[in-house]
């Protein structure tokens, strides 16, 4: 029998044992060598030996003996992996697929690893010791967070996650989706079907608590197989999944006829059940939460629905902060204020004078009261200023066991937050500002009183950066002030004529970033994806952002060493590109994001804090952080007044409340 012989008789005897696409077995032409009295045939995976996917080796790789008499063909044990033509460097070795962090193998049961989700591959011996040796995958994407999504809720939403960055296909999706839980909302005790004329009908569902709005108050939590099966005889069914909610989408009837099968394997099929909102478990009566349905209803419209006992700590603060208000109009001794705030869901606001005003905390899921929704989402704003006080925090060294304490660049921002709003209509007819703004820290107003402990900003001119977030927040009304050149004037007038050109230009870019993260419709809060489609800059800006984003790019690259190459620390620009980066790059997670920012002092970390808390919001920040956090409700006063005021619902609809802060909260001009 001659090489080729042997080579046709394992092809053939390959035939019925691989498996398809890049597990099929091919042979390893330069490894096939005579033995005695037949000849050594090694093989392999076709996804190996081609290197389209290494993790589908065989190790050690396994060798043919085929017999000259025509006999029987067998693995050769003793030879496998190491040939007679020379050594094999991968004998007695096993590839191991890294995968990305962001795959979850428990969240969509029976899922493979899609090869877009590994990392790369380590070689191991058999005892797996790791011999050193590293294949990278070529094909792999960047995760869900990573890329800019927001955390899921549920088990499909983590498979959407993994569809929109192309970890799989819309058919995949499509097939996996249909035996996970779903919230059907039912209204009248029916299920909710949209019609669409010729193109049939969808069931309505909802992929979490969190997507559901507040018009629907029971839902089904069943599987979609479930759903479709009862509309089995009209063929035209579909599902129409998140309507009225940012990630609106269809799952079309002629997709589900090519990858659907309807009729589900025996044990796999789970008990529907039925749920509502934590609101109507309970029953909640009194004058101090007169309007809790309305923030109930506002929370769960911006995606944050209230858990029982988040209800509880409220309507308790809600109820204790009334009772003390009524008393001190009427000249009661004050009811006594539990010795921990926070952990009774209370945090202090400030009277007009400064005089402390424990007020029940919302979570950072709504704002008391309710009002018609502006340019700007509230829980992205107070999240933004929340994020900034906590950075500068962190910036400083402090650690959270022992207590964070209100910096005094955090108390700059809340001086140029009260300059805005004393010094600009909240709802101007032409986009121009006065020709100066009031000084922030008016001595007897009460963000100076309540800010006193803290200390001085940083002496450095990158501490003006601050000004951004204030200068945002002016285009809360839609109009003239709800562009980006409104703010920019905003900005220059805040960082003043001396402010050299790399503070402009930086807070400049910085209004661009929150004008984005905070927009209420639309908004880009993920930062890498806002600069990777901000074309607006040129020059040493454009630079810092092409530099921000090949960096971030680099999935796999030291975040230190990234971090500390940008600049020297301490010029303008540098501290903003170390800020944006540490956003870009780990934003999705706050811990990270702060704890890389943190090495370059308070403001970058106030920057990053900023941005991060834009993005996750305050329920996406460590509750540890918050409840260390002593002055959390001063921070939680200003973003709401700034919220409040620069809203066409919100103080200009009321003239008397208006008088009062003309007179007293925010005295008007250099009062």
């Amino acid at each position: 029998m001659n090489e080729e012989e042997a080579v046709s008789r394992v092809e053939e005897w390959l035939a019925g044992r691989g498996g398809e696409g890049t597990g099929a077995l091919r042979v390893r032409r330069d490894y096939v060598v005579r033995a005695t009295d037949g000849w050594n045939v090694t093989y392999n995976t076709v996804g190996w030996l081609d290197g389209t996917d290494p993790g589908a080796g065989l190790f050690p790789s396994p060798v043919a003996f085929v017999p000259d008499d025509g006999g029987e063909i067998r693995l050769d044990l003793e030879l496998m992996a190491v040939s007679a033509a020379g050594g094999d460097s991968d004998a007695f070795t096993r590839w191991a697929e890294v995968v990305d962090p962001e795959f979850d193998p428990g969240a969509v049961p029976g899922l493979p690893v899609p090869k877009a989700a590994i990392l790369r591959w380590e070689q191991h011996t058999l005892f797996g010791e790791p011999t050193g040796a590293v294949r990278a995958n070529p094909e792999h994407r960047p995760g869900p967070r990573f890329s800019g999504r927001p955390a899921p809720e549920s088990p499909v939403e983590t498979l959407l996650g993994y569809l929109r960055v192309e970890w799989i296909t819309p058919e995949e999706f499509v097939h996996w989706m249909l035996d996970l839980d779903v919230l059907a909302p039912a209204k009248d005790g029916h299920l909710q079907v949209r019609d669409f004329g010729d193109a049939g009908a969808r069931f309505v569902v909802y992929t979490s608590e969190a997507q559901v709005p507040s018009e629907y108050t029971m839902w089904q939590r069943v599987q979609p197989r479930v759903l479709l099966r009862r509309a089995k005889d009209n063929p035209g069914v579909g599902l129409l999944v998140n309507p009225g909610r940012p990630e609106t989408f269809n799952v079309y009837p002629e997709t589900l006829r090519q990858v659907a099968d309807l009729e589900l394997p025996a044990g796999t099929e789970r008990p529907e059940s039925v749920g509502r909102p934590a609101y109507f478990s309970g029953e909640y009566e009194g004058a101090a939460i007169a309007n809790l349905r309305s923030l109930v209803d506002q929370a769960r419209d911006n995606g944050y629905p209230l858990s029982a006992e988040e209800l509880t700590r409220y309507v308790r603060a809600a109820t204790l902060s009334f009772e003390r208000s009524r008393a001190k109009h009427d000249g009661r001794p004050l009811p006594e204020l539990p010795e921990d705030l926070f952990a009774n869901g209370l945090v202090t606001h400030f009277y007009d004078n400064g005089e402390p005003r424990p007020s029940a905390w919302t979570f950072g899921k709504f704002y008391d009261p309710t009002l018609p929704v502006g340019s700007f989402a509230y829980p992205r704003l107070l999240g933004a200023y929340v994020g900034f006080a906590l950075g500068d925090a962190l910036g400083s060294g402090a650690d959270p066991a022992d207590g964070l304490a209100l910096g005094g660049l955090t108390r700059q921002l809340l001086f140029h937050t009260e300059s805005v709003i004393r010094g600009l209509d909240p709802t101007p007819d032409k986009p121009e500002i006065p020709a100066s703004l009031p000084a922030g820290g008016r001595p007897d107003g009460w963000v100076a009183k309540a800010t006193e402990g803290a200390g001085p900003p940083p002496a450095e001119f990158s501490a003006m950066l601050a000004t951004a977030l204030a200068a945002t927040v002016t285009g809360g009304v839609q109009g003239p002030a709800d562009s980006t050149f409104y703010a920019m004037k905003v900005v220059r007038e805040l960082v003043g004529s001396a402010a050299g050109h790399e503070v402009v230009h930086g807070a400049e870019l910085l209004v661009n970033v929150f004008r984005a993260q905070l927009a209420a419709r639309n908004g880009e809060p993920a930062v890498a994806n806002f600069l990777e489609g901000f074309d607006e800059y040129s020059g040493e800006v454009g630079e810092l952002v092409k530099t921000v984003l090949d960096l971030r790019n680099e999935v796999d690259g030291d975040d230190v060493e990234q971090f500390d190459s940008i600049g020297d620390g301490r010029t303008p620009l540098s501290v903003l590109g170390r800020a944006l980066f540490a956003a870009a790059k780990r934003g999705y997670d706050a811990e990270a994001a702060l704890a890389l920012a943190a090495r370059g002092g308070t403001v970058t970390a106030a920057l990053t804090g900023a941005m991060v808390g834009a993005r996750l919001t305050v329920p996406g920040l460590p509750e540890s952080w918050l409840a260390a956090y002593a002055d959390l409700g001063v921070v939680d006063a200003m973003a709401g007044d700034a919220f409040y005021y620069f809203n066409r619902f919100g103080l200009p609809r009321e003239p008397e409340e208006r008088r009062r802060w003309d007179a007293n909260r925010y005295p008007r001009g250099d009062q």
